[in-house]
């Protein structure tokens, strides 16, 4: 008696998890998602908000202030005194442009203030001056939002990830 050729239930099974296991490793690192693109735009923001605090340290005299690009796809850090020129950082003008150079993995970023002011300060010893800053991140088209708000003490800043 011969018996019949083919793939048991088993075999079957174990190819549909190997592909479905692939299939997610592939999407993970893929990362174009708005999150990953959210969470990038806030680290780029969290360092060159660390150079601004030190700079302010450095130079309580003159403030340093965190601008958005009036379009909302990028930002600068710059002197309160010459607010349109960006600081010199280690390696050039402290610029971005989401979606651009260093911030590429950005794209299709936008910032929003969630108040009437047009910079964040940072002040003599490093921290938010009034009022306390606070803006959105957001990706077009995605309903995901992260708001970043400024510690008026020590110039750090807290990011909540939401839904819109």
């Amino acid at each position: 008696m011969t018996r019949a050729r083919g793939f048991t239930l088993i075999e079957m099974l174990v190819v549909a998890v190997m592909i479905a296991v692939i299939a997610g490793l592939a999407l993970d690192l893929a990362g174009t998602g708005a999150y990953e693109r959210m969470d990038a735009a806030a680290r780029y923001i969290d360092a060159d908000l660390a150079l601004a605090r030190g700079r302010a340290l450095a130079t309580p005299a003159d403030p340093v202030v965190f601008r958005p690009a009036t379009d909302g796809r990028g930002y600068w850090i710059a002197r309160a005194s010459t607010p349109d020129s960006p600081l010199e950082g280690p390696n050039g003008p402290v610029s971005v442009r989401f979606g651009e150079g260093r911030a590429s993995a950005a794209e299709g970023v936008r910032i929003r203030w969630r108040c009437s002011i047009r910079d964040a300060r940072c002040g003599p010893f490093g921290g938010g001056m009034d009022p306390v800053p606070s803006f959105d991140l957001a990706v077009e088209g995605a309903p995901e939002r992260a708001t970043i708000t400024f510690d008026p003490l020590d110039g750090d800043h807290a990011v909540v990830y939401r839904p819109l």
